[in-house]
């Protein structure tokens, strides 16, 4: 079974699947004389998002990844980002042909937060912000909302999957296989939440909710639990060479929660040419095949985003 990152995965991949979209409020105290304020300001400023020009003049493309977000993006040890984002900001960058540099940062309390850091602000504590974001939600009133990025290129549509033991349960009953036995979840997630309630609560008995994904998927995998609900990648990648031992079922959801959703890029407002630069470069890796590829070097199934 293949490793996870720590605990705070959890608020990350929680938060992918509620959208958390609550305001930000900034605030800034202004002291000493205007020249030393302008100096203060001008030394604190953050290497900019680029345009097009500017990127390949730099011969670099600055790839803001998340940290901690395996099979997607983490840090190993080295200090080397790996993970399927991670492989896709470079083979997108081979396409541009300039270099990558791949910055792998943690999650802030909502997404809007880390557009604001990554891309259109820069960190409070100083940094670049990139060129480029992956692995950004493509809801249409959150992309509203953020009119200082220009959100596009869509790469991938996650759903919430369910993977079954075929010989505790049947797989052709679905969820209501687990009215009966025993559901793994990560908690408070929105499979979490879906799987308490559903069906008017026809399986909250039979849930059984652990603190990571990983920790779900190791007492799926012993059978103390007959199956296991979360995102199909997460499953894929952690289930790893027993994926082939057990079945995953998408079923249909009768909910308002969100449990599908596709993931695209972020640039600034002003930076658009290079946004469509790496839509360009993304449609090339995609008729290749390799984009498929590097999904499937992490274990996990690529599912094209649906037309809008």
């Amino acid at each position: 079974m293949r490793k996870q990152g720590s605990p705070g995965t959890c608020h990350l991949r929680a938060r992918f699947q509620r959208w958390g979209l609550a305001p930000y409020a900034l605030a800034r105290a202004v002291m000493g004389s205007l020249a030393l304020f302008a100096c203060l300001i001008s030394a604190a400023l953050p290497a900019l998002a680029r345009p097009l020009d500017d990127v390949m003049q730099s011969k670099v493309l600055r790839v803001i990844v998340y940290d901690d977000f395996a099979p997607f993006s983490w840090t190993e040890e080295s200090g080397t980002v790996k993970g399927i984002d991670a492989d896709i900001g470079r083979a997108v960058a081979k396409e541009l042909g300039v270099e990558a540099n791949i910055i792998a940062r943690i999650a802030g309390e909502e997404v809007d937060d880390d557009l604001r850091s990554n891309i259109w602000q820069g960190p409070r504590t100083g940094g670049p912000v990139g060129d480029v974001m992956l692995h950004v939600p493509m809801e249409r009133e959150f992309i509203a909302r953020n009119n200082l990025v220009g959100i596009s290129n869509s790469y991938h549509h996650e759903k919430v999957a369910v993977a079954v033991h075929r010989e505790m349960v049947d797989p052709a009953l679905a969820l209501k296989a687990f009215a009966k036995a025993k559901i793994a979840v990560q908690f408070s997630t929105a499979a979490h939440y879906y799987i308490m309630f559903a069906d008017d609560e026809a399986y909250k008995n039979q849930v059984q909710p652990y603190r990571t994904m990983q920790s779900a998927v190791e007492s799926f995998m012993s059978r103390e639990a007959a199956g296991i609900i979360g995102p199909r990648s997460e499953l894929e990648y952690l289930l790893g060479s027993k994926v082939g031992d057990v079945e995953i079922l998408e079923p249909e959801y009768d909910t308002d929660i969100r449990m599908s959703w596709t993931i695209g890029t972020a640039v600034k407002q002003d930076s658009r040419d290079t946004g469509y630069a790496i839509g360009r470069a993304l449609r090339t890796l995609e008729n290749s095949g390799k984009l498929d590829e590097i999904f499937k070097s992490y274990g996990v199934t690529r599912v094209p985003p649906p037309t809008p």
